[in-house]
């Protein structure tokens, strides 16, 4: 498996939850945490979909 660096991705993402919440000051935790949860959701998502679609000898 390989490591997939979503720092871009993740900033972005929470930069555009954090504009769609009006920009509060002082939750940008909050923010990239969400941003973070979702995007490694899908990765995740990704990951099994391949691995379902494996055979595995025995």
């Amino acid at each position: 498996m390989s490591v997939t660096d979503t720092t871009p991705i993740v900033r972005e993402r929470a930069y555009l939850l954090w504009e769609k919440a009006g920009r509060p000051l002082g939750r940008e935790h909050e923010f990239w945490a969400q941003a973070a949860a979702e995007i490694e959701g899908h990765l995740e998502g990704d990951q099994e979909r391949y691995r379902d679609g494996r055979i595995i000898a025995r």
